[in-house]
């Protein structure tokens, strides 16, 4: 049944159908193949949304493109430049930087890759860098956003694998900002082997201008982990009061949204959030099937009976993982592995939260690998730039990032230190 299900699944993306639709085919497929009625495919489809924590996912959209609007992310830009931009190719710290402080706001890579992207690519063409090197730049730090709370991908993982969303979210600070470091110093390296150009250091007063400026955005981010951190808020009402904390700045405090601003925002979020869901209802269509095969355990009995170690058992998957994010997209990744390897994990004695960023940080190298490589489409579309040149562009970003993975997949300490700290140590 596996290599059936399997096999179907490979031959509608082959095909060129879209994921949602080629993981609903499968599961009609098995549905089909099991005996069982067909009301149970609507019906698995309606149960596979029927989740409060869901909700937090199109909020968490909906405020990142709200920040998009009202300008919140040129005043990132700004206050990023005037500390780092004197650094050796200034521009392209500032890109990374940006996207530290952007991440816990958007929540999602692309969302980082278009919108602050947009200013990124923009200020690096006008400062004398090319369009490749701009975008690969612009590509690479976009993936920082999902693996810094707030996250989308870590809350389908949490949902998934019925982990908890504060773990997942402390879980992800200090690998995020380990991404960062990695990424800047390959700034710095490349820097100077292709002399890229240099901007003036900032005055004091423009710096402190800057960081005025740009506070009401920084203190989202403390805002969302305080409220989370006291029990003040669950995961789905810390979006929801991240999407008011939006609103107040874009209308009441900046005063740069407008009415058609909004209705914009609206629109992209329900496209974006549509377009996850669909593929979740899907998902559950199949993981019932495969939960009533018994599909997970029998991959769980099959790994086990290769005595593989903890460790030879992260290096496999990592390698699936990555050959997966070459031709899938993040969310396509994780609804469809995360169901089957989470009971696998636990058998061979892997933290699921150390998992989950481990999938998630894995997936993020995806995003800026060929072919698929979808933040590089995204980027190589706003510079206007082969898609080619920014892939090249973007290999030596990639190898960065990898180190990172490896790091964070055999020192799982590294990753498990906050949430151990604030909620203590998992049983």
């Amino acid at each position: 049944m596996i290599l059936l299900y399997g096999g179907t699944l490979v031959g509608f993306l082959m095909v060129g159908l879209p994921v949602a639709v080629a993981i609903l085919g499968v599961g009609i497929v098995a549905i089909f193949v099991a005996g069982v009625p067909n009301s149970m495919i609507v019906e698995r489809m309606i149960f596979g949304l029927d989740s409060f924590l869901l909700i937090a996912i199109p909020l968490f959209l909906f405020m990142g493109n709200l920040m998009n609007a009202s300008g919140i992310t040129s005043r990132i830009f700004t206050f990023a430049e005037a500390m780092v931009g004197h650094w050796r190719a200034g521009f392209a710290q500032v890109n990374v930087v940006s996207s530290v402080m952007f991440s816990g706001m958007s929540g999602s890579a692309l969302a980082d890759a278009a919108g602050l992207g947009a200013i990124e690519i923009k200020a690096m063409r006008e400062a004398g860098y090319t369009a490749p090197y701009a975008a690969a730049v612009t590509a690479a730090s976009a993936t920082i956003g999902p693996v810094i709370p707030p996250s989308i991908a870590a809350i389908l993982y949490a949902f998934i694998a019925d982990v908890s969303v504060g773990r997942m979210f402390l879980a992800g600070l200090v690998p995020g900002l380990m991404m960062a470091l990695a990424l800047m110093a390959t700034v710095w390296w490349r820097a100077r082997r292709l002399d890229l150009p240099r901007v003036p250091k900032a005055s004091g007063a423009v710096r402190r201008a800057a960081f005025w400026r740009a506070l009401p955005a920084l203190l989202c981010p403390v805002v969302l982990i305080g409220g989370m951190r006291t029990g003040a808020f669950t995961a789905t009402e810390l979006s929801a009061v991240g999407v008011i904390y939006a609103v107040a700045l874009g209308v009441f405090l900046h005063r740069e949204i407008a009415a058609r601003d909004l209705l914009a925002a609206c629109r992209e979020t329900a496209v974006s959030a549509a377009a996850i869901m669909l593929i979740v209802a899907a998902a559950h269509v199949f993981a019932w099937i495969a939960a009533r095969e018994q599909i997970p355990q029998s991959i769980a009995a099959a790994v086990l009976a290769m005595e593989l170690s903890p460790a030879m058992f992260l290096l496999v998957v990592n390698i699936v993982l990555l050959l997966l994010g070459m031709i899938l997209d993040t969310t396509a990744i994780l609804i469809l592995v995360a169901p089957v390897l989470a009971p696998v994990t636990l058998a061979v004695g892997i933290d699921p939260v150390h998992f989950g960023i481990v999938m998630i940080v894995n997936m993020m190298v995806g995003l800026i690998t060929p072919p698929v490589g979808m933040a590089l489409f995204v980027v190589a579309r706003i510079a206007d730039a082969r898609l080619w040149d920014v892939t090249r562009e973007a290999l030596p970003y990639a190898g960065a990032l990898l180190l990172v993975l490896a790091i964070l997949t055999y020192w799982p300490g590294v990753v498990l230190f906050l949430p151990d700290l604030v909620y203590g140590v998992a049983q």
